[in-house]
């Protein structure tokens, strides 16, 4: 198991979350308990999470014709022990992203595989806490979509980005550590066939990290959908409270997460 090390706490106004991954073992973080019970994690400016992406291929969903969608994460038919998400250990990296993007910090599930070893994954950017227990509709897919997509990296290195979006998980705080505009993902991987997208932010051609958009990707999992240089500013709305740093929707997809590198 890699334990997250969580910045030092500031000042409470949202979260800051820094976080390696260990490709098919559980994922962990921090956190500092408070006198009286509660618990503060680390924290920064603005409202926006910081977090390291190195989802390789989704276990090749690219040729995957989206993942099922079920009633809760829990029970789900896509981990149970003989799941193809819980049978290899791409499909385990493809399960601990997607409990990682839907369940908020200290919420974990724990499968077992079809050797009987346990495997626990743990949450942490939290776009869709009602899954754990109940259904998934549209808009949780799409979230949740947006946010697998968006920490895909076809060399499976980890590279630190800043998430912006309309989410109340994520929201539009901005930082001086990631002040390039890389791009925007939304789509669906819950459809058949799956809707998996991007668009090139102002940056994205800006010393792309290895890996990333920009940098000549080994069979990403996701496409750009608009004519011509496909830039994010000529095909998607900002957002009232970021301006131009942040999407709001691009073309007919409403739940768009914005990205940013160092």
């Amino acid at each position: 198991m890699n334990v997250a090390s969580l910045p030092t706490i500031r000042r409470p106004r949202a979260l800051h979350l820094a976080l390696s991954v260990a490709l098919p073992l559980a994922l962990s973080l921090g956190c500092e308990v408070q006198p009286g019970g509660g618990v503060e994690i680390g924290v920064d400016e603005g409202s926006a999470i910081a977090s390291e992406n190195g989802l390789k291929t989704f276990n090749g969903l690219k040729t995957f014709n989206g993942l099922k969608t079920f009633n809760g994460l829990a029970t789900s038919t896509n981990m149970t022990s003989t799941s193809v998400l819980m049978s290899s250990a791409d499909g385990r990296t493809t399960a601990s992203y997607l409990v990682r993007c839907a369940l908020p910090a200290g919420r974990t599930i724990t499968k077992t595989d079809s050797d009987g070893i346990t495997y626990s994954f743990t949450g942490q950017i939290g776009l869709a806490p009602e899954w754990e227990t109940g259904t998934c509709e549209k808009n949780c897919q799409e979230w949740v979509s947006a946010c697998m997509l968006s920490l895909v990296n076809t060399l499976g290195q980890h590279v630190p980005v800043w998430m912006m979006a309309s989410h109340s998980s994520i929201g539009y705080g901005k930082s001086k550590d990631y002040p390039r505009q890389e791009g925007a993902f939304f789509g669906n991987l819950f459809v058949e066939p799956a809707k998996a997208f991007y668009c090139a932010g102002r940056d994205y051609s800006r010393n792309p990290a290895p890996g990333r958009i920009g940098s000549g990707q080994i069979e990403p999992p996701y496409s750009d959908p608009f004519p011509g240089a496909g830039a994010c500013a000529m095909n998607c709305k900002d957002s009232r409270e970021s301006g131009p740093d942040a999407f709001a929707s691009c073309a007919t997809w409403n739940n768009v997460i914005t990205i940013f590198r160092q």
